[in-house]
């Protein structure tokens, strides 16, 4: 009497994610990542100093300096000066990556469809972002931080 093995189980040519959860965690805080530092060094003294009351051209004009407007007068203003400055070039690319990504695991998780649907309304979400830092009050403001 032979034994022989079990025959194998049928195996599909894409494997489902291990973690499909903490992917979509690991994509929520890489949206986070990549917006809020812009919020709150950009557009937080921005409305804070009242200057979305003003025409965007005097804005971006240089008449108001950040360096003398809140938070940089303040002892704790220098993060979030920091975050708004390094956020001018960290945004647009990490919400490009973003945004590559989000179809991707929305293809790889496409087994569960409410996980791939978190996954491309949050692709959607960075598109918009990137779409509203291509705009006319975006680059006035990327004026008025550079200055």
């Amino acid at each position: 009497m032979t034994l022989t093995a079990a025959p194998a189980a049928p195996t599909s040519p894409v494997t489902a994610p291990a973690r499909p959860r903490r992917w979509l965690a690991a994509y929520c805080g890489g949206v986070l990542a990549a917006v809020l530092p812009y919020g709150a060094g950009v557009l937080l003294p921005y409305f804070v100093n009242g200057l979305h009351r003003l025409p965007l051209a005097e804005v971006a004009s240089g008449r108001h300096d950040p360096k003398l407007l809140w938070p940089s007068y303040t002892g704790s203003g220098g993060l979030l000066d920091l975050a708004g400055f390094l956020s001018l070039a960290w945004t647009p690319l990490a919400l490009v990556a973003l945004v590559v990504l989000g179809p991707l695991a929305a293809w790889r998780t496409r087994h569960r469809p409410w996980l791939a649907a978190c996954f491309v309304v949050l692709a959607a979400a960075c598109v918009a972002a990137l779409g509203w830092l291509m705009g006319l009050t975006s680059a006035a403001l990327l004026a008025w931080r550079m200055d």
